[in-house]
């Protein structure tokens, strides 16, 4: 089964003083500045939910259920970033994306927006709407269900991001339960 993903949309936001530094892969990185905030260390899904349905709804799109398994993916991934400081969207050594995804259970089509070091669930949206890779997976309507994290990293001399974020946003395959 050949499905296609749409990976050409990656992020990594990065805290340097007041502002935040979002990259994609093929876009010009965007300083947008943020007001210093309290970094939270968890995200409940229903919290989750209601703000990025709050964006679908700005943009005339269908609202987000949470799925377990997109769940998985995302706390496994958050947690490799917090663990490792580093933003990227290769979990551990040969498991891409994709193979994360099919461990899990999952096996419809899914795009994945990471962050590191943004405060709180709103700044993390945010970015990502404001960068223009990132902002296509938001308003994907092709996208109905999402799971999303957030972990601190260690508190190190090298830990220059603190909070990384991990948001999965997939299609309802045919036969899911979840």
């Amino acid at each position: 089964m050949n499905l296609m993903l749409r990976r050409d949309f990656l992020l990594g936001l990065a805290a340097t003083g007041g502002a935040l530094l979002v990259s994609g892969c093929s876009t010009a990185p965007v300083i947008m500045a943020t007001e210093r905030a309290t970094p939270v260390s968890s995200v409940s899904p229903a919290e989750a939910r209601v703000a990025l349905n709050a964006m679908r709804r700005e943009n005339g799109l269908a609202e987000l259920t949470h799925n377990a398994m997109l769940q998985a993916v995302a706390e496994e991934q958050a947690g490799i970033m917090a663990r490792t400081t580093k933003v990227a969207h290769t979990a551990e050594k040969d498991q891409p994306f994709i193979e994360r995804l099919r461990r899990a259970g999952f096996w419809g089509g899914a795009g994945e927006n990471l962050a590191g070091g943004p405060p709180n669930l709103a700044t993390v949206i945010d970015g990502w709407m404001k960068s223009p890779a990132h902002h296509k997976v938001m308003i994907n309507p092709d996208y109905v269900q999402f799971g999303i994290s957030v972990k601190r990293g260690p508190a190190t001399t090298f830990n220059t991001y603190g909070t990384y974020w991990a948001l999965i946003m997939g299609v309802r395959s045919p036969g899911m339960t979840a």
